[in-house]
Formats: structure tokens, sequence, C-alpha cells
């Protein structure tokens, strides 16, 4: 299976790009790791790159409520699929699967969203890939997986959901990867419980805040929080 060094080195590039709000910066190095995947001939790069280019029109998404992004977002992540499928390396289709699974949900597709995620979790068991074969990243899935089945109605995902939290808490990852994980995984609960249970939500947007505030690169999350904030307080006062 071919490894594209110059590719990988562009596609870290792009994520440090969106995670730090240089959206445009970010889809220029997708399409140049793209490129250079394509030439070398590393397919399971060129799926995940997709992926990436995914991630930056979700959160074009979020700021700017144009749901025209949600259509791009939608395409690059099953384009991601299409690429990895088509590949038959079967270590390429996890993340893709997740990442197909994450637009579902964005979309407000819980059903479908949850569909996605479990295939993430059976691909990334049986044939998990090099790069992402850590704790952290199968709990991050199952995370998001226990989510999906909450918001579609299984109610008894919550505790999934904090089982996957736990597991992050006591997961071996470097210190960017982990609060990116962990302030997620506390919106996305928080989220959850807006309805069902406020208070319980408050707690986790404070756990959130946390590790937010002690980190400076998490400029995305810091937005994130604070449009949720807006909308537990708008759902509490109504």
């Amino acid at each position: 299976m071919a490894d594209s060094a110059s590719g990988r080195a562009l596609h870290a590039k792009a994520e440090v790009a969106r995670e730090s709000g240089k959206f445009l910066d970010a889809l220029k190095y997708t399409d140049e790791a793209s490129l250079a995947y394509q030439k070398d001939g590393d397919y399971l790069g060129l799926a995940e790159v997709q992926s990436s280019r995914q991630s930056t029109f979700k959160h074009l998404y979020r700021k700017t409520g144009d749901k025209y992004y949600l259509i791009l977002e939608k395409h690059s992540a099953q384009a991601s699929v299409e690429v990895a499928e088509k590949s038959k390396i079967k270590e390429a289709l996890a993340i893709p699967y997740h990442n197909l699974g994450k637009y579902y949900q964005e979309a407000k597709e819980y059903e479908k969203a949850a569909e996605y995620f479990k295939k993430a979790v059976k691909h990334f068991t049986s044939y998990p890939p090099k790069r992402h074969n850590r704790p952290a990243v199968i709990a991050d899935i199952c995370g998001h997986l226990s989510a999906a089945e909450y918001l579609g109605g299984d109610k008894t995902a919550l505790a999934r959901a904090l089982k996957a939290l736990e597991d992050l808490k006591i997961s071996k990852e470097d210190s960017y990867n982990k609060n990116v994980w962990l302030s997620g995984a506390h919106l996305r609960i928080a989220e959850m419980l807006m309805i069902d249970s406020p208070k319980l939500a408050k707690l986790h947007l404070i756990e959130a805040e946390k590790i937010i505030k002690s980190d400076k690169r998490l400029v995305l999350r810091k937005n994130q929080l604070a449009e949720l904030r807006k909308k537990l307080l708008r759902d509490f006062m109504s």
C-alpha cells in the first residue's frame, strides 16, 4: 500500500489551517494533498483528505448558516467513501464511513448517521487503519454513534456516550487531539441533553469550556461552545 509523504505533509497543513479557522487555506491544502496522493498512488490518503475537505465545509456551514455548504459537505463525504470503496483497501474505509456519519448527523438524519458510524466501528475493529489505530480514535467514533442513537430516540445511548467520554479521558493521546475530542464529546452530550436535562447539559458545557480555555489552539471549539451556549439559553428561557 503506497504512502505519500508529500500528501501527508500537505494534509497535515490542511488540518492545522482548518482548526485555526483559515478555511480558504485549508481547502487549498486539501487540493494540493489530493494531487500528491494521486501522483504517489496513495488512495487511502486520497480518500481521507476528502474527509478533511468535508470538515472544512461543515465549519463553513456552521459559521455562515448557508445550506449550500452543507451540500458541498455531503458530496465531499460521499467522494471520500467512494474513493475508499473503489480502492479495495479495507483499511481505507473506517475514517470515510465515520465522516459520512458526521455529515448525516449535521443534517439531523440520525438514523443514517448511526448506520455509518456503526460501519466505521465495524471496519475499524476488523481492519484498523494503521495511522489511526489508537483507543482514542475508536472512543471518538463510539461517542458520535451514541449521540446519533440518542438523538434518534434511543435514550439508553446516554450511558454509551458517557462510557466513550471516560475512554477518551484515560486514553494516551497527544494533547491537541485529546483536547479536541474531549471538548467535542462534552459538547455533543450537552446538545443531546438540552431538552431532557438542561442542568446536566450545562455541566457538560462547563467541562467543555475548561478544556477549550486551557488550549488556545481550539479556535473552532471556542466558536462552537459559544453557539451551543446561546442555543441552550434560548431553549431554557422558552
